[in-house]
């Protein structure tokens, strides 16, 4: 965490040496106090002894200059110059604290923000291999919750860790000038403090992970429910999800309770130690006082102010230590989040599209998803010729979109190799990869933003007339015309405001937009009525026009004149060939196609469709 105050070192700096002036006037206003009673109400002069410099008279030095530099030619001349030092001597301390506040506000929002910025950065980053295996609360939880809870730590703890450990350094060489031999009687009880802050810092953070995880535990049902609030009212599990909750957030209420409890332990404790050794030495030394040895009235009254004083900053490292404890705990997650390996991906405008002038071919390629043992796919080897149309078809779970899914490396493979024109897709930089695909898969992915970025989407040239001309070739300009604000209407959160069959031809549009020269088409239209379906066909049959195309059909009917189908299960090809060729074979292909349409109906309805598109 320190790593990132390098970047604004300015910050720290200016932040730092206000804390030492800071510092010297705290240690002089306690160091006149005395000083300042004995001058006003003890008529007695001090002398400074002309012996050498050295460790035994820095006190009577320092209670020389002092006393020259209030005593006045009379009482109330020195009350006078007394208040002047005073005035002076707040007034400066607190217009150093104002601006080291706004300067530790300055360095604090900077962290926070590179932090918060690398997080999300990272996380757009990590493969979906990751997304797989982690909720997504996870991520807000880190980016949000831990990064604040970061962000607290920093705001409370930087301004003590500079200023308190060196006035404290001061108060204690303060204490050691005036008495040594009392000093050592203090420092036994130290080790005490330290050992009983150490152990508490180490509770309080195993109760922040607790808590931090439970916050995680909090957000995942949050956000459950809010994605699927439709099947909630529709089961009426209103009561339930709210049963959930209630006990999730009592899990995370008890452990941050317990974590309150032992960041509050410290500081009572420390000031109970405190009082303790102070009443000793309060006895111990008054006595000798009292019976005319050790220290002068003037010294014991110096040294109990200062020891008092050495207690706050004592009092909030120890306090603030909780608090560091906290942001570690925190500071764990989010680091081990920002450890995970993301993929090898570059400026997509940077990177050339790789070329692709003649085939893609999977050669005896193998794969099993990370953290399972099943292979799901088994020796799959085809070739797809640039400018042809390869269709899969098969039951769920037999690997269609698994194939789809390697070619952009959402996976890799175990074995064997998906290459282009020859060459291995892994030698690729993905980012250039990537461009050379358009996806539109049953899962319409929409922003929340108007209908104009929507289809613009990782396009960076994009014109209001290719825009346009984009949406008219996809049948979606119509709607969009009809909608209030045209093309500059937010559609709502995953395009909430259009229909299925709407948000179908925005994706393709922005397929069209992006002018891919392979397509992969992912079940686009088994979730559409008739209706939308035949306008969201006759837009993916212009789409398709002159590309190389990919696809997975559940209907049959958009895939009867593809150049190749392949017939999946249990992640093995099993059948390949035309639609004809595979109806003569009457194998798989002839029973999917049997339980589906019953016969020649799909023939018609393949004509219908062929001439629309055409």
């Amino acid at each position: 965490m320190f790593a990132m105050l390098f970047p604004h070192a300015h910050w720290l700096a200016l932040s730092t040496v206000a804390s030492l002036v800071i510092v010297s006037f705290d240690a002089l206003s306690v160091w006149l106090t005395a000083t300042v009673f004995n001058t006003l109400f003890n008529a007695q002069e001090i002398l400074l002894n002309k012996q050498a410099f050295s460790i035994h008279n820095i006190n009577e030095i320092l209670k020389y200059w002092t006393y020259r530099a209030i005593r006045a030619d009379s009482k109330f001349d020195s009350l006078k110059r007394v208040c002047i030092i005073m005035l002076a001597v707040f007034t400066l301390k607190n217009v150093l604290i104002y601006l080291q506040h706004v300067w530790i506000a300055l360095l604090n929002i900077r962290i926070v923000q590179d932090l918060r910025n690398r997080l999300f950065s990272h996380a757009l980053r990590l493969p979906v291999t990751y997304y797989d295996r982690n909720r997504s609360s996870d991520i807000l939880s880190y980016i949000f919750n831990d990064v604040n809870m970061i962000n607290s730590s920093f705001s409370n703890s930087i301004q003590i860790l500079l200023v308190d450990p060196v006035r404290l350094a001061v108060f204690f060489s303060l204490l050691v000038v005036i008495s040594p031999a009392l000093t050592l009687m203090v420092l036994v009880m130290y080790p005490l403090m330290g050992f009983i802050i150490y152990h508490i810092g180490r509770a309080v953070r195993r109760r922040s992970h607790r808590m931090l995880n439970n916050y995680s535990g909090l957000v995942a049902v949050l956000s459950e429910v809010v994605n699927g609030i439709r099947a909630v009212k529709m089961f009426n599990m209103h009561e339930a999800e709210s049963e959930k909750f209630r006990n999730e957030n009592a899990v995370f209420s008890r452990n941050n309770l317990r974590a309150v409890r032992m960041h509050v332990l410290p500081s009572p404790l420390t000031e109970i130690m405190g009082i303790l050794v102070t009443v000793v030495l309060l006895w111990y030394a008054g006595r000798r006082i009292l019976a005319g040895q050790g220290l002068d009235a003037e010294d014991f009254v110096r040294y109990l102010v200062i020891l008092l004083a050495s207690y706050q900053p004592i009092k909030s490292m120890g306090r603030i230590n909780s608090i560091i404890q906290s942001a570690i705990a925190a500071a764990q997650r989010v680091f081990a989040f920002l450890d995970t390996p993301p993929e090898p991906l570059f400026d997509a405008a940077s990177r050339e599209m790789p070329p692709f002038e003649r085939e893609i071919a999977f050669n005896d390629v193998r794969m099993t998803y990370p953290g399972c043992s099943d292979e799901v796919l088994h020796g799959i080897s085809f070739s797809v010729p640039k400018g042809s149309v390869c269709a899969l078809v098969g039951s769920s779970g037999s690997g269609k979109s698994t194939i789809l899914d390697l070619l952009p490396r959402f996976y890799d493979i175990t074995s064997g190799s998906i290459t282009i024109d020859g060459r291995d897709i892994r030698e690729f930089d993905l980012s250039g990869l990537r461009r050379l695909f358009g996806i539109v898969s049953q899962d319409t992915i929409l922003f929340n933003n108007t209908v104009r970025n929507n289809i613009a989407y990782g396009t960076d040239t994009a014109t209001d007339e290719k825009i346009r001309a984009a949406a008219a070739a996809a049948n979606a300009l119509e709607f969009i015309e009809e909608l209030p604000l045209g093309f500059d209407t937010v559609i709502g959160e995953k395009g909430v405001m259009l229909s299925g069959g709407q948000r179908q031809r925005l994706a393709i549009a922005r397929a069209l937009l992006r002018n891919p020269p392979v397509l992969i088409l992912d079940e686009a239209t088994s979730a559409l009525d008739t209706e939308s379906e035949r306008l969201v066909q006759s837009a993916i049959n212009t789409l398709m026009h002159k590309r190389t195309v990919l696809v997975v059909a559940h209907r049959l009917s958009t895939i009867l004149h593809a150049d190749t189908i392949l017939v999946l299960e249990d992640g093995t090809i099993i059948e390949r060939g035309t639609h004809r060729e595979l109806l003569a074979r009457s194998g798989r292909y002839k029973y999917l196609y049997d339980i589906q349409f019953g016969g020649a109906a799909l023939e018609d309805e393949a004509a219908a469709i062929s001439t629309e598109g055409s």
